[in-house]
């Protein structure tokens, strides 16, 4: 089977994709597989509108198992399915070769790297089973007949393997799979089709195995539900019988179990859910995967990519009268706002000339906004207000040297007051003090004797201290009769990281708050005020809770976040539902989040985006389900071929999971986690390292793989959001079992024949760019050359150099990294820093610097570009003056993105744009030794 009648006729092709986007506009289908009316129907039918498969077949030159595929996704949900089937039938390639393309959606579902069944552990007889299968599939790809007796003895087998585990067991999930796939696609309509669904069902069982809820918790669920049936029924009427309402009556009597039911009923929801769009993106990845062009794609502008965004980071203010934006002013970000219903009347509101605006926020004062400055990234902020009705900005609080200032809090019931902390009388705590907007009168609410935070309620009540605790746990506090701090909730050492309290609704009755105790990944939980009784409204198997949407005005949560591989948002409340599946299925694949809401809850703000689309910024009309676009934030990339990020979960050497993203240059793209030749490879290390990389638009892949260049970004042990055992798992470990993290991933990407084992090269910030130097230390052959951002180098002068105001987080820092305070802790600080390794490195490296970063200080760059002179190993050294803990102003950033470009294509050699120093104007960089270097 080929495909000249779909491809080979453009008119018919058109035909076909209009066809379907009309349906995807009108939102009309049937729900039903392979139906027709004469009116109406689903996907496939309505495309032939009829519903005789060999046409499909015959006139489009599609297999019929791709019908079966399409309608059975798009009937378990026609929100998401239709647009999903839309990008599947635009996104096959001239030339796919169909004939075997089921066999292959079969293999990667049952053994592929990303999505197959391997992660799953099979007993003997089904993993033998599984093995013949897989085996028939490759025949079929290689070419070779497969007789049908052989499906059929096969099939055979899987049901004898199947028939051993017990019903509803994960054993008899796989089993059913595997008897699914044991058809040749060619011959069977329904093969990938039933595989996929059988899929589905081996990865809901898989994620129901590890819920906290199993078959005695069934088993006693059914009893008790039985005997209030029958207590119900005997007290009754005969008549009456049919109205009994046992759930009813469970929540009165085991309010317990009840909650627990609703919990595990949300699970399965869930589940099937996130398997589902996992499902699709399967299917998409076998069939969509972009052929390689015959040339590499243009170069696009290093400026498009980190040049200042014409616009960005537009908001609605809470009583929907104004939008507000950050907008390039002279290559500096500025505020911007105009009436909502009048946006032709925008006028800039701030005007700074040197460092811009990096955030804003509202307050509940009528067109009054936040915003805060330091001093050439000293994170030392003073705070302002800007009142956009007459364009006027004001200083709310003064510019001291050393002195911080931040908002804790704005309210509804006191618009005119904000609290804020400062560090003012104290520099090592922040107190909180109560600030007027109107006449800009401070007074102190609360002094802080040493807690790391506090936590207010709706009405500026301080309800809450956060301390940290000796052992490296932490507690909550709250004030008794006398008025005295005393212990509430206590969260030991390993799960202070991933529990924490988030905020009170508006009566200030309930706290809800992220807690792992007794578990690993954190809940989101809710706590009574008065009672102390704990409810938990939510939880995840394989990933923390990361965010919740709440109600504007009783601040209850309506959904919840949470990012494993990919975000997704789960609902709590049923009143958003038509609100969530509307917006998941305007995205279209991509990513959305809701970035401002008006206090009516209404409106919202929603930014869009996807791997290979930058955001966009849109306005949401509940009333009306209507979506306005306001922005592009990189609208010059609107034409460029961009390319696609794949999530893959590659296993560390002791089995820990390690969710990664790799990116791949788009004319060098041969499949899921495929590339066309072993290609130069930058491993990207984020910072932290208490945070992760995720899913989506990122200018740092794009821009490389651009270059020509394999990108790997991976969540190592010590990253957030994958519970605490993985995160505490990092403790110690810098300089260790870290590094080796990155190493796996690095073996994989080789093992895989994506990387080039001669050009691979190392890059980070932060805790990304000390992983770059105990990388180059630790494995001095590995890499071909490393880049470190404001990486420390001697943990040891670090820790004694942290910023005073880190004082309440110092012993959490010890636990991680060592504890100068003991003779072992120094022995591991020092046997951990880079520094007294200097000598080890033997490839070129860029080490780059802001002088006045209050974290990484300057010196933890100087002092180890002086230990690489002393041993004559060149070094280049970027030194920005008026810089901080990464580079803001855009001559800066684009001065040194362009100095990187052309350091990798030296030492890697991908593509470089021409660059120089003056073509950016304003920038403070101080370059030391670089053409040096390039001669070494």
């Amino acid at each position: 089977m080929d495909m000249l009648a779909y491809h080979g006729n453009p008119q018919l092709r058109q035909q076909v994709l209009d066809r379907l986007q009309a349906l995807v506009q009108a939102e009309k289908w049937v729900h039903r597989p392979i139906h027709w009316n004469g009116e109406a129907g689903s996907v496939v039918g309505s495309l032939l509108q009829s519903e005789d498969l060999d046409a499909w077949e015959a006139d489009f030159g599609l297999p019929k198992w791709l019908a079966l595929v399409i309608d059975a996704m798009t009937a378990s949900n026609p929100a998401g399915g239709v647009p999903w089937s839309l990008r599947v039938l635009q996104g096959i390639e001239p030339g796919t070769p169909m004939d075997t393309a089921g066999s292959r959606c079969v293999l990667e579902l049952l053994q592929g790297e990303r999505h197959g069944l391997v992660q799953q552990s099979a007993p003997a007889e089904l993993a033998e089973a599984l093995a013949t299968v897989t085996a028939l599939h490759q025949a079929r790809l290689a070419g070779q007949d497969v007789a049908p007796t052989q499906w059929r003895q096969a099939r055979r087998a899987a049901v004898a393997a199947t028939n051993l585990h017990a019903a509803g067991s994960l054993g008899a999930a796989l089993g059913t799979c595997i008897e699914a796939a044991a058809w040749d696609p060619a011959q069977s309509r329904t093969a990938v089709s039933d595989t996929l669904r059988g899929w589905m069902g081996v990865k809901i069982c898989a994620a129901m195995e590890a819920y906290p809820w199993g078959k005695a918790e069934d088993e006693q669920m059914h009893a008790m539900l039985g005997a209030l049936h029958a207590e119900a029924k005997a007290a009754r009427p005969p008549e009456e019988a049919g109205s009994i309402n046992v759930f009813a009556m469970l929540e009165e009597r085991h309010p317990e179990w009840a909650r627990r039911a609703s919990e595990v009923n949300r699970f399965r929801n869930s589940q099937y859910v996130e398997q589902w769009l996992r499902a699709t993106l399967a299917i998409e990845d076998i069939l969509c995967a972009p052929a390689a062009p015959a040339t590499a794609p243009a170069l696009i502008a290093r400026a498009h990519f980190f040049a200042n965004p014409a616009r960005a980071a537009i908001s609605i203010s809470p009583d929907g009268h104004w939008l507000a934006w950050l907008a390039d002013s002279d290559g500096v970000m500025n505020i911007w706002a105009a009436p909502a219903d009048r946006p032709a009347e925008a006028r800039q509101i701030t005007a700074d000339r040197h460092r811009g605006i990096q955030s804003f926020s509202w307050t509940y004062l009528l067109g009054q906004l936040l915003f805060s400055q330091d001093r050439d990234g000293d994170e030392n902020w003073q705070l302002f207000c800007a009142d956009l009705s007459d364009g006027s900005v004001r200083a709310l609080t003064p510019s001291t040297p050393g002195v911080r200032t931040g908002v804790q809090s704005v309210s509804r019931h006191r618009r005119e007051e904000i609290v804020i902390i400062t560090n003012a009388r104290d520099r090592r705590f922040f107190d909180l003090h109560l600030l007027n907007l109107l006449t800009g009168e401070q007074r102190c609410l609360e002094t802080n004797t040493g807690f790391a935070g506090f936590l207010l309620d709706d009405r500026y009540e301080v309800k809450l201290a956060l301390r940290n605790l000796p052992d490296g746990g932490s507690e909550c506090l709250k004030r008794d009769a006398a008025g005295a701090w005393q212990p509430w909730l206590t969260f030991s050492a390993e799960d202070a990281r991933s529990s924490r309290p988030s905020h009170f609704d508006a009566e200030g009755r309930t706290l809800y708050f992220y807690d792992s105790r007794g578990r690993d990944t954190a809940a989101l939980c809710a706590i009574d005020w008065s009672g102390g009784a704990v409810t938990q409204l939510a939880e995840h198997p394989r990933a923390d809770i990361g965010g919740m949407l709440t109600a504007p005005d009783s601040y209850r949560p309506l959904a919840y976040g949470v990012m494993y591989e990919r975000f997704s948002l789960y609902v709590l409340d049923e009143s958003i539902r038509a609100d969530i599946d509307y917006l998941n299925a305007q995205a279209a694949g991509g990513e959305w989040r809701v970035a401002a809401r008006t206090e009516d809850n209404q409106r919202w703000m929603i930014s869009m985006f996807s791997d290979t689309r930058a955001p966009s910024y849109w306005l949401y009309d509940r009333p009306a389900r209507t979506l306005q676009h306001l922005l592009d934030v990189r609208p010059e990339l609107a034409d460029a071929r961009l390319a696609r990020m794949q999530p893959v979960v590659i296993a560390a050497r002791d089995g820990l999971p390690l969710v990664s993203y790799l990116t791949l240059p788009v004319d060098k793209d041969a499949g899921p986690l495929r590339s066309t030749e072993p290609l130069p490879l930058v491993l990207l290390v984020h910072g932290g390292p208490w945070s992760r990389d995720g899913f989506g638009y990122n200018g740092m892949h794009q821009w490389l793989a651009n270059r020509g260049y394999a990108v790997l970004s991976v969540n190592f042990r010590g990253s957030t959001g994958f519970g605490k055992r993985f995160v505490n798992a990092g403790d110690g470990e810098w300089g260790r079992k870290m590094d080796e993290d990155l190493e796996d991933a690095v073996a994989w990407a080789l093992a895989r024949g994506i990387a080039d084992p001669q050009r691979l090269g190392i890059l980070g910030g932060s805790y990304g760019g000390y992983a770059v130097l105990s990388a180059l230390t630790r494995y001095p052959t590995r890499y071909a050359c490393g880049i470190d951002i404001v990486g420390p180098s001697n943990l040891q002068t670090l820790l004694a150099s942290i910023p005073p105001y880190w004082e309440a987080d110092r012993v959490r820092q010890y636990r991680a990294l060592g504890d100068p305070r003991t003779e072992a802790g120094l022995a591991q600080l020092n046997d951990r820093s880079p520094l007294h390794r200097a000598a080890q490195i033997r490839t070129p490296l860029l080490i780059a610097q802001g002088a006045n970063d209050p974290r990484v200080k300057q010196a933890e760059a100087e002092q180890m570009v002086d230990a690489l002179r002393r041993n004559g190993i060149p070094v280049s050294y970027a030194l920005y003056t008026d810089e901080g803990h990464g580079f803001v102003r855009e001559p800066n950033r684009m001065s040194f993105n362009g100095l990187c470009e052309d350091f990798l294509a030296r030492h890697l050699g991908g593509r470089a744009e021409p660059w120089t120093l003056a073509d950016h104007p304003g920038n403070t960089l101080q370059l030391a030794e670089y053409a040096t270097h390039e001669a070494a």
